[in-house]
């Protein structure tokens, strides 16, 4: 589990102890503001973007999890699971756009990561890569009537990488 999945679990559970009326509860009402105002400075070091409803805030980060590094897609209301997206499937999704000649559906992206990798991914870890993409500073990826580019650049995929690396070293 990550820090920041564990640090909304910690937010939850002191919320509820808050309410007790024990020396436990005093110290949570304490605790409280402190850790709600870390995970929001956090937020503000990592990509991050506005949610589409204009909720809240969603943050990008790399955790390493039993299956290996993934890029995670969290919501920072803490109301809704994040969405994560192994390091082989975001390599592999940054190497199928970075060879198409035109822009692509997300179903031909799909299709060519399966292809790849010998087995089609979960299109929630695909749409996970190119939102991230797609709000990263400077974009490396834009959406036009349901298809995506990558926008021109000499080296996209090696940038994909250093996007990569620099959420991995941020926590």
């Amino acid at each position: 589990m990550g820090e920041s999945t564990s640090l909304m679990s910690a937010i939850a559970r002191l919320e509820a102890a808050s309410r007790l009326t024990t020396d436990a509860g005093s110290l949570a009402r304490e605790l409280l503001p402190l850790l709600k105002q870390a995970v929001e400075e956090m937020a503000e070091e990592t990509v991050s973007r506005p949610s589409r409803r204009g909720t809240g805030k969603v943050a990008y980060l790399v955790e390493t999890t039993q299956q290996g590094e993934v890029l995670t897609e969290e919501r920072l209301s803490g109301k809704s699971k994040a969405f994560r997206c192994p390091k082989s499937v975001y390599d592999a999704v940054a190497e199928v756009l970075s060879k198409a000649e035109r822009p692509l559906l997300l179903d031909e992206i799909m299709s060519a990561v399966g292809e790849k990798l010998g087995d089609r991914p979960a299109d929630h870890q695909v749409r996970v890569a190119l939102r991230f993409w797609m709000h990263s500073d400077p974009p490396l990826v834009v959406r036009n009537r349901a298809r995506y580019r990558q926008i021109p650049n000499d080296d996209a995929t090696r940038q994909a990488g250093v996007l990569w690396d620099r959420l991995q070293r941020q926590f």
